[in-house]
């Protein structure tokens, strides 16, 4: 059962001038203090202590990003051994290469084998082995070889609907997740042999599918749990299950995934976070206990509510990475981004 919510105040809260949709921060230990914001353009933050030792937002000096117009999408990955940050915007593709440390940066655009960009893109991830994977408008996912300075379309795969979400697991970089509108959460092992239809699928309940799955994310710390969010609930799957349907679902609580739109995992532990159109980000800290006598599995959850002086409306968020990370969680609405510090 769901235990009563505490709230938690944002420990800085940052305008920064022209909207933002998404924000992310740097998956490496040695990049874990840039923070990428993206939307009317993209830009390189960072988290410092001020003179009154409240903690700011700043633009990372001598990164800045040289996109002018919408961005579609944002990704953090290695290419060729080097942190490297990918934007797909106005359908070109391009890089921004992070030197030692990440205190300076390089760009360039990827020339595009064919014209695998023609549609609006919602979410975008870095694979093993030098691949980008990219999903959307178009109906379907489409994996990227990413070579010297040009992009090859190696797979695609059909999706029933707009792809919403596309996750790499972070312990196994060679399986990958796809989740779509109509309800569908689609999983590939991408060392099996090439085909048409992902290698396992789950589906959501179809009350739950009719209000649209807007996101869904990997558990680091377990590639067996899967959650996703859609209306005002999330859901979740454990997939050592045979069923399609979810394991468990779980409500909004006190409404506070009303209109709910983002969900991020906490890269240690058994946390993640929920955004979307309420007055409230929420921080879900999960416990489940496996049935021997049934295939459901039995979650738990407490919570925390972090005000905020963002828009009702939060369509993104990112947990800080790093061994020093200590809880660090990232929103963004309109033109202000918000840090909480749990």
């Amino acid at each position: 059962m769901e235990q009563p919510a505490r709230p938690l105040g944002a420990s800085c809260c940052s305008n920064v001038g022209w909207l933002v949709r998404s924000v992310a921060w740097c998956p490496f230990e040695e990049g874990s203090h840039l923070l990428a914001a993206a939307g009317d353009t993209a830009a390189l933050l960072e988290l410092r202590d001020a003179a009154d030792g409240r903690a700011t937002l700043a633009p990372a000096e001598g990164m800045a990003i040289p996109i002018d117009g919408d961005v579609d999408a944002i990704a953090w990955g290695r290419v060729h051994g080097q942190i490297c940050l990918t934007a797909i915007a106005g359908g070109s593709v391009s890089q921004h290469l992070c030197a030692a440390q990440g205190h300076s940066l390089s760009s360039g655009v990827l020339q595009l084998s064919s014209p695998v960009v023609n549609a609006p893109v919602y979410s975008a991830c870095h694979l093993a082995r030098e691949m980008l994977a990219l999903t959307g408008a178009s109906r379907q996912c489409s994996l990227l070889a990413l070579g010297e300075g040009a992009a090859n379309l190696s797979r695609t795969i059909a999706l029933h609907s707009e792809g919403v979400a596309v996750r790499a697991h972070h312990a196994q970089p060679d399986h990958l997740m796809v989740a779509e509108a109509c309800g569908g959460v689609h999983f590939l092992d991408l060392r099996e042999p090439e085909g048409p239809h992902p290698t396992l699928s789950r589906t959501l309940p179809p009350a739950a599918a009719a209000a649209g799955l807007r996101d869904a994310d990997w558990c680091p710390g377990d590639s067996h749990l899967v959650c996703a969010v859609a209306g005002d609930a999330w859901y979740g799957w454990d997939l050592r299950g045979t069923g399609r349907a979810a394991t468990a679902h779980v409500g909004g609580g006190g409404g506070e995934t009303r209109g709910a739109h983002a969900l991020r995992w906490a890269p240690h532990g058994t946390s993640f976070a929920v955004a979307g159109r309420s007055s409230a980000v929420s921080v879900h800290e999960l416990r489940t206990a496996a049935s021997s006598r049934e295939e459901r599995g039995l979650w738990s959850d407490s919570s925390t509510f972090l005000t905020h002086g963002l828009p009702t409306r939060v369509p993104s968020v990112s947990w800080k990475q790093g061994a020093t990370a200590a809880r660090v969680l990232a929103g963004c609405g309109d033109t202000k981004i918000c840090v909480w510090s749990l």
